[in-house]
């Protein structure tokens, strides 16, 4: 793959999109709101496909693709709002096989053990027994195990459903729980920054589709909406922040691609690569979300449409491993590299 993928590449993405489209349609948002069973079968349904450990070698139960395949994956189900839980499940089945933790890895790949991601609310401290400090947990329901970035380490935590603090969210078909992590019992433990850099290329391929998705709807609905006889799309001021909305998805995705081979390559300009990559389709699925619901006028931000939920699911994935000022932090302390 040199930026454009490779005709096997191509079928892994046409195979995704064609499942994606048919398991999991714009139409399943309208109104609608988290379903545990649900989410456990369309869970299952990636986990047949294999998607959980896309990235595993074979002899480790999974499929010997590599993090570019995994970002393709994950860029087609972000262009419908899908469940983000694949993110956490693809570190934790990586994070469990480094551990030699093979019951657990085969139970994450088969799709029978949910997976959460802690994000800290305030530094987080970790030692030989745990964890302390306090967490917002991501896709909590179910979950068997927590993932979680602590300093300079990456720690797979056993979960409990106690000392749960709900917290309401307006992405709704996302369950977030609050809680303090000490006392959880650490599964495994690995050094953070592959885990971190695996997981910046996947949500930043997860915004890339989000920004994707929500210029097709908008694009879709001026095709269609009439005003004073004329499709809506005929106006440039409907015209052209759509075509900025689609540059900018394009942009994202080419960076997305550059960031995937850089780590799937190792290279030097890796965590500038994963950081950029991040910050650019954030603000592409922010920006395009933004487009869709303003363009969609009054009806954009009901529940009618699904409208709303691309940008919801943008500013929650804001703070996954690392938000803007973080990242941009990182990328003016990264050395100039010649290509």
């Amino acid at each position: 793959m040199d930026l454009i993928p490779s005709d096997d590449q191509q079928q892994i993405i046409d195979l995704a999109a064609d499942f994606i489209l048919k398991e999991l349609p714009l139409t399943r948002l309208f109104d609608a709101r988290y379903d545990a069973g649900k989410a456990r079968a369309q869970r299952q349904a990636m986990a047949d496909l294999g998607w959980m450990g896309i990235g595993l070698a074979e002899e480790s139960g999974g499929v010997g693709m590599t993090v570019v395949e995994e970002a393709f994956i994950l860029r087609e189900i972000g262009r419908v709002v899908g469940p983000t839980a694949i993110i956490p499940a693809i570190l934790a089945a990586k994070l469990a096989d480094g551990a030699g933790l093979d019951e657990l890895r085969d139970a994450i790949v088969a799709g029978s053990a949910g997976i959460a991601l802690a994000v800290a609310e305030a530094p987080l401290s970790a030692d030989g027994d745990g964890v302390s400090g306090v967490a917002r947990i991501y896709d909590v329901q179910d979950a068997q195990a927590i993932v979680v970035i602590v300093g300079d380490e990456a720690l797979l935590l056993g979960a409990s459903a106690g000392d749960l603090e709900e917290v309401p969210f307006l992405d709704s078909f996302t369950p977030v729980a609050r809680r303090d992590l000490a006392g959880l019992p650490v599964l495994a433990r690995a050094p953070a920054a592959a885990t971190v850099q695996n997981g910046l290329l996947l949500t930043a391929a997860y915004l890339a589709g989000l920004s994707e998705g929500a210029v097709a709807m908008v694009q879709e609905y001026a095709g269609i909406r009439e005003t004073f006889g004329r499709k809506i799309g005929a106006y440039q001021a409907v015209r052209h922040p759509i075509a900025e909305g689609a540059a900018r998805s394009d942009h994202a995705k080419s960076l997305l691609y550059v960031a995937a081979l850089a780590l799937r390559d190792s290279r030097d300009d890796v965590v500038a690569q994963v950081s950029s990559a991040k910050v650019i389709a954030h603000r592409a699925a922010t920006k395009n979300a933004d487009i869709n619901i303003q363009l969609h006028g009054g009806i954009g931000i009901t529940s009618d449409l699904p409208a709303h939920h691309f940008m919801k699911r943008a500013l929650m994935l804001a703070p996954w491993f690392g938000g803007r000022k973080p990242l941009l932090d990182t990328l003016l302390d990264e050395p100039l590299l010649t290509i």
